[in-house]
């Protein structure tokens, strides 16, 4: 009966240190500059596209299969869009895009701040130019992880005909990619806990919570593909707005499992490994 009563104090300890650190803000202030860089980054890439031999035809497709389907009328639109305009959309595209994902990394950053307990110090400048990387970083893991997934098998099947001699690497890839997904999300979670928050650590002390986050961010990506499949009635709650409230939804949860990684880490490292108590360290 003790150990029950002492699992539900550490459980309560940890709920209301998450409370303390404003956890579920932080995420929907990300969630929330992410949604607003979602769409140009959108109609970046699908801009981009016409430069390539990728027909519109060819855009569609991938629209199907990387998209639910409560999503793909939102995205057709996009797509429709940026085939009927000029390129001069290009230039404010990517000055939206950086500046609303700016301001999400440099919320994350607060948020981490808080769970780790440091001040920020450091030039605001400094952080705009580095939230820019991590935007770009971001959208550069986002498009290796869809070309794997989506764009796999016929990639694999190019580069076999055109530059047999990487068809072995292509090969491993396609049969790895299960594990590829998850290791792309643990590394670029770890460059989140170690480089984000004003707090020198090293890369290892930042594992438990980029596996925490990987987990989480593949979890929460599962439910909602499922949800959104078997489940009509959030269709029936917000109409036309759906698509946008799910992606929303979606979103927070990831920013969400980001930031209790650092839980993690603080819980996993300061706590079990030293005997520290953050508690104290900010009483």
């Amino acid at each position: 009966m003790k150990s029950y009563k002492r699992l539900y104090n550490k459980g309560t300890e940890i709920s209301q240190e998450i409370t303390d650190d404003h956890v579920g803000a932080y995420a929907a202030q990300s969630a929330f500059f992410f949604m607003l860089c979602l769409i140009p980054i959108i109609l970046l890439l699908i801009t981009l596209v016409q430069y390539t031999p990728v027909t519109k035809a060819d855009v569609m497709t991938a629209v199907i299969q990387v998209f639910p389907s409560s999503v793909d009328s939102l995205i057709t639109s996009i797509v429709n869009q940026v085939y009927n305009q000029s390129t001069g959309i290009i230039p404010v595209t990517v000055v939206v895009a950086l500046w609303s994902a700016g301001k999400g990394v440099l919320a994350m950053t607060g948020g981490l701040n808080c769970v780790y307990n440091c001040r920020e110090t450091r030039n605001y400048i400094f952080l705009r130019i580095r939230a820019t990387l991590y935007t770009v970083m971001f959208i550069l893991v986002i498009i290796f992880l869809l070309v794997l997934s989506v764009f796999g098998n016929t990639l694999n099947i190019f580069i076999a005909e055109h530059v047999p001699i990487l068809s072995r690497l292509a090969d491993w890839l396609i049969r790895m990619r299960v594990y590829i997904t998850p290791a792309v999300l643990m590394v670029f979670s770890l460059l989140i806990y170690k480089f984000l928050p004003n707090r020198k650590d090293s890369l290892k002390k930042q594992i438990p919570g980029a596996i925490f986050a990987a987990i989480g961010w593949m979890i929460v990506s599962w439910i909602f593909s499922v949800y959104v499949d078997l489940f009509k009635g959030f269709s029936d709650m917000y109409g036309s707005l759906t698509t946008i409230v799910l992606i929303m939804l979606w979103m927070y949860f990831c920013m969400y499992s980001i930031l209790l990684g650092g839980e993690i880490n603080i819980l996993m490292y300061d706590k079990i490994l030293t005997g520290s108590s953050r508690k104290k360290a900010k009483s």
